[in-house]
């Protein structure tokens, strides 16, 4: 192309014409090298959130049906990857480029899937909490924080009658599913594929380190979930929702024995403490803050080696995040500001966590009263 412009000028204007070849050259390879750097950012991206047992040229050159030379011809920067591909590859690994060209930018990207009845279920949605959960586990370096103002999806996990019964009410009530139009709840339906990744998660969620913030309000959607379906005629029996009112006192029972212990672990119908417990050689990985200043929305805090991440909560159960660094230390210096005005309740607290646990029971038996009466 230089040769062609340089035969097609006039002789005194080939050294004008050169000297704007030069810059040109300069500017192409300005611009080359800068999207060979967002390449490499794309892919250590891809690389930090993928599970140890995945490959990630296998998963590049599945996702974009190419050959794994050609993935890694697109790894070192050899090839540059395309608009779609691009576009391919975030789609599926959750990443913003926007976050990944100007991360102090004030323009905050998010990423929203909500669950829906024919497209992304719920069983889907626990399968990414879960490949989120394995990238944490990954990192000896690591920070979940979860402001709850419900109880955490992952203690849920716990009781299965309890998760059942949250995920009848997201689907029918909140996502107004038709198929579930004249469902009413009953004890011992379960999707034995939500149970099968729901257990893998609570273990998962019990061996990482993590804080959480409730305040006097944390079980109280719960409770008005329960009791609303009870007054509309949406249990099977009343035996079916004072079973339930049981589940969620043993539930409530049981987070309060891990904060005891600072220490997470399987609930157990016989109460028996896991084996690390009873001969004193587990290490604490429970903070629980009990928070009486801010009224806070479900907010979770994840920061795994270079990502970091903030989740949000919409419609009591949708989620979307952002993976920028900004909004994460802006959130976190609140996150910090809170806590600096919590009470932390986990460990040697007895006296102040007795009082917050009896009245979440008391809260519990109140209702209890309200369907037997």
């Amino acid at each position: 192309m230089y040769s062609f412009l340089q035969n097609q000028c006039p002789r005194t204007s080939r050294k004008l014409l050169n000297h704007l070849i030069v810059i040109l050259k300069d500017d192409i390879n300005l611009v080359a090298m800068v999207a060979r750097d967002i390449q490499d950012s794309i892919f250590q991206s891809i690389r930090n959130q993928l599970p140890d047992h995945l490959s990630l040229v296998d998963e590049v050159s599945d996702l974009l049906e190419i050959s794994t030379d050609s993935a890694y011809r697109r790894m070192r920067g050899e090839t540059f990857l395309t608009i779609q591909e691009v576009a391919s590859l975030a789609d599926h690994f959750g990443f913003s480029l926007d976050a990944l060209i100007q991360p102090h930018s004030e323009i905050i990207p998010f990423n929203y899937q909500p669950i829906s009845e024919d497209g992304f279920t719920f069983r889907n949605y626990l399968e990414r909490v879960l490949d989120i959960m394995e990238l944490v586990h990954k990192y000896d370096d690591h920070t979940v924080i979860y402001l709850a103002n419900d109880i955490p999806l992952f203690h849920l996990m716990h009781s299965p009658e309890i998760a059942s019964f949250k995920l009848l009410f997201w689907e029918k009530t909140i996502l107004n599913y038709s198929s579930l139009s004249d469902k009413k709840f009953s004890l011992g339906e379960a999707d034995d594929g939500v149970n099968s990744i729901s257990r893998k998660l609570r273990d998962l969620y019990c061996s990482i380190e993590s804080s959480e913030v409730y305040s006097s309000e944390s079980i109280d959607a719960t409770l008005k979930q329960i009791e609303y379906y009870w007054v509309s005629g949406l249990f099977n029996s009343q035996t079916d929702v004072l079973v339930l009112c049981d589940r969620l006192e043993e539930l409530i029972k049981h987070i309060k024995l891990m904060a005891e212990y600072g220490y997470k672990f399987p609930y157990s119908k016989e109460q028996n403490l896991p084996e690390e417990i009873q001969d004193g050689t587990y290490q604490s990985n429970f903070k629980l803050y009990f928070n009486e200043v801010v009224h806070t929305d479900n907010t979770v805090l994840i920061h795994a080696g270079d990502q970091y991440r903030t989740y949000l909560t919409n419609n009591g159960i949708n989620s979307f995040h952002t993976t920028s660094r900004t909004f994460y230390d802006d959130t976190m210096n609140g996150v910090d500001i809170l806590l600096r005005k919590a009470t932390l309740i986990s460990g040697a607290a007895e006296k102040e966590r007795n009082r917050i646990f009896n009245n979440y029971l008391k809260k519990v038996q109140k209702l209890r009263y309200l369907i037997e009466d």
